[in-house]
């Protein structure tokens, strides 16, 4: 049987200008958050501070792929957005074993002209500066065809690759659209969809690699804004494909 997914790597911006998405696929990191109007700045569910926004991605722009966007459910909307936590929660929140969680996955409908002097925005951004701080940003300004992957070898799903055909198509680290996450001997996740009817284990598509601790644009080095996610090895978001607006974060490691 074969697993095959195509997967997309990001080509980022060579000048960004990382205060503003515009036209770009994904702002990583930076202090801009994309709001619906009618929405508040998003909080910990733990400790109630301000998150920190980590990869927000543009659903609708034509830079964002096609086989990446028509997994979006409804209309297409101005912006799809992801956000990450706050820190001192984080480590409490990972391994699913507490009730609240330190980070928001959303599917939001939000214009893409931020409202900088909204009192209540502008207190957020304040207890961010004053707290944890926002993170680098970079934008990525398109994505292209990786390669085609297969199930990552921890796996045991009946695959049966060869040697040769599993070094061809051998999951890529890093931040990428779709084809098949890296694993590693342990996993974490919320085994279960909220919605009513579903089963246990429902089954999921893996979305956005997000990746582990470096940042994989023109400089090699350490970058705060994936550094986050390093707690539990490589971390992803997953989508319910029987609730397609239902994500889930998910992680994979050697702890």
């Amino acid at each position: 049987m074969s697993f095959l997914a195509q997967s997309f790597v990001p080509v980022y911006a060579s000048q960004p200008d990382p205060a503003e998405l515009g036209t770009h696929s994904m702002l990583i990191g930076g202090s801009t958050m994309y709001l619906n109007p009618a929405s508040t700045w998003p909080t910990c569910a733990t400790c109630n501070h301000p998150l920190v926004p980590l990869v927000q991605l543009n659903v609708s722009a034509v830079n964002t792929p096609q086989p990446f966007r028509a997994f979006i459910p409804g209309v297409v909307p101005a912006g799809g957005t992801f956000y990450l936590p706050e820190y001192d929660c984080y480590d409490n929140s990972t391994h699913y074993s507490t009730e609240t969680r330190s980070w928001l996955l959303r599917i939001a409908t939000a214009p893409l002209a931020c409202q900088f002097n909204d009192t209540e925005l502008a207190e957020a951004r304040k207890k961010i500066e004053q707290g944890p701080g926002f993170l680098p940003a970079h934008l990525v300004e398109t994505w292209v065809a990786g390669k085609e992957e297969t199930l990552d070898q921890e796996l045991d799903w009946g695959q049966d690759d060869s040697e040769e055909f599993y070094a061809a198509h051998q999951p890529e680290p890093g931040l990428k659209l779709l084809g098949h996450t890296t694993r590693g001997k342990y996993y974490c996740s919320d085994d279960s969809c909220p919605r009513a009817g579903t089963h246990e284990f429902p089954d999921r598509r893996e979305l956005i690699q997000l990746g582990e601790r470096r940042f994989t644009g023109e400089s090699e080095e350490e970058d705060e804004a994936m550094d986050v996610l390093g707690t539990l090895g490589n971390s992803w978001i997953e989508q319910c494909i029987d609730h397609p607006d239902v994500l889930t974060l998910t992680m994979s490691g050697n702890w």
